[in-house]
């Protein structure tokens, strides 16, 4: 067997030119969702689906990359991996296999891990028409998680304010400040946007699409930078008394977590991409949650998103220390060593093969 590295790529448009020749190879039936905006060299940005087993099938496993951009690295090469290794083989007759290729194209392509609009999507999918969540955590803290700017002096301020919040709150209240979601800082990290992005309505529409008339959907959502180097958690936004974390803990055992109560490595975040399965498939058997993989070390990855953002609001690409950061924040959610590439391919297999055996219980 080839080994993973070879699926992984250094860009965007490497990636989506591989995934699409491994699904094309594979006989998919694939679609495009053609993002509005282009690349930095100009390229073509999308959304691609690539959908192989029946079209009339009641179940469904997809597998997503990209939520996060960024973290597209990782998603990308393990989804190019599963297809080119012939993954759909372990198909039963009653189940379609569906690809999510970059979820969030944009970020992906510009190297970020919010989108066009500076959104992080999985904070988005929530009812704009409500008052929108408070995190009175983050209002505290807005001006040391954004310094004003990347000086030694001012990033060891930032470091002494969250330390003294975690001292004073715990060190779960001061993740939940950093990474829990904003909606009231346009300008700032985990900003949840004010309204649906690009990104949460093509997705709703890919689910309607594709999806529409199954009667059981499992959806494994492949993000990186929380937790140890390399292992997955699978994380469940439900509490441990629902169905789905039964399900999930029964398919996947120890590694399913909740953000409900605390248990996961995520921050109990409201609008995620869970939330957009639930509504669109309402009634059905929904089985959602993000597979995260570790990667560097948390104040590492608060460090290469506090310089993304401050970056995007000093010139973004036309900044000298455009390709300085632009590699920190790529680092901080992809590992580009083989043994790394190697662990979350074969953990998303495992997972995705037991999907597949819960789906015939």
């Amino acid at each position: 067997m080839t080994s993973a590295s070879h699926y992984f790529s250094g860009t965007y448009r490497e990636a989506r030119a591989r995934f699409l020749d491994a699904a094309r190879a594979a006989g998919a039936r694939i679609n495009h969702h053609e993002h509005p905006l282009k690349g930095p060299e100009g390229e073509t940005l999308a959304t691609d689906v690539a959908r192989l087993g029946p079209e009339d099938t009641t179940r469904i496993l997809a597998i997503g990359s990209g939520t996060h951009g960024v973290e597209g690295y990782c998603g990308s090469g393990v989804q190019t991996a599963l297809l080119s290794e012939g993954f759909a083989a372990q198909l039963p007759k009653s189940t379609a296999l569906v690809f999510v290729h970059a979820i969030n194209p944009y970020g992906f392509a510009w190297n970020r891990r919010v989108n066009e609009d500076n959104v992080d999507l999985n904070r988005n999918f929530i009812d704009h028409a409500k008052p929108h969540p408070e995190n009175p955590g983050y209002e505290e803290l807005a001006d040391a998680i954004n310094p004003p700017d990347l000086s030694p002096e001012a990033m060891a301020q930032s470091r002494e304010r969250m330390r003294a919040y975690a001292g004073k709150h715990g060190h779960r209240a001061m993740q939940h400040a950093l990474s829990a979601g904003q909606y009231t800082h346009p300008d700032g990290v985990q900003f949840g946007g004010l309204e649906p992005v690009w990104s949460n309505r093509t997705l709703r529409r890919i689910v309607r699409e594709e999806m529409g008339k199954a009667e059981r959907v499992v959806f494994v959502d492949i993000h990186t930078g929380l937790g140890e180097r390399g292992h997955g958690e699978m994380i469940c936004v439900e509490p441990e008394t629902s169905a789905a974390y039964e399900r999930m803990h029964r398919w996947w055992g120890s590694i399913v977590h909740s953000t409900v109560g605390g248990a996961s490595v995520s921050s109990d975040v409201p609008g995620s991409i869970p939330v957009c399965f639930a509504e669109e498939l309402k009634g059905r058997e929904v089985t959602a949650g993000g597979l995260e993989f570790g990667t560097v070390p948390i104040r590492e990855v608060t460090v290469a998103l506090q310089s993304d953002n401050w970056l995007h609001q000093n010139g973004g690409a036309a900044n000298p220390k455009a390709a300085e950061i632009g590699r920190l924040i790529r680092d901080a959610f992809y590992v580009d060593e083989p043994d790394w590439k190697e662990m979350v391919t074969a953990q998303t297999r495992d997972i995705c093969l037991a999907a597949l055996k819960g789906l015939q219980d």
